[in-house]
């Protein structure tokens, strides 16, 4: 007995990504002081970027206060 095919669904291939997710790759972000330093910019030098439009630079200096934003790897 043959299965029915299963309908095609977009959101089955789309995954979010956030800088929680991202920054375990790279450990040296951890040291790093995100008040003087931009997280965004330390994480295009390694092919990421965040995509949240409520990202700020310099918002605070602990990497923890940045889990949550959305990352998109640059191809």
């Amino acid at each position: 007995m043959k299965k029915a095919p299963k309908a095609f669904n977009p959101d089955d291939f789309f995954t979010t990504l956030t800088v929680k997710d991202v920054v375990p790759k790279f450990e040296e972000l951890y040291t790093l002081n995100y008040k003087e330093i931009s997280l965004n910019e330390e994480l295009t030098k390694r092919n990421y970027e965040i995509i949240s439009k409520e990202y700020k630079d310099f918002m605070s200096a602990s990497l923890a206060d940045y889990y949550e934003f959305e990352v998109d790897e640059i191809v």
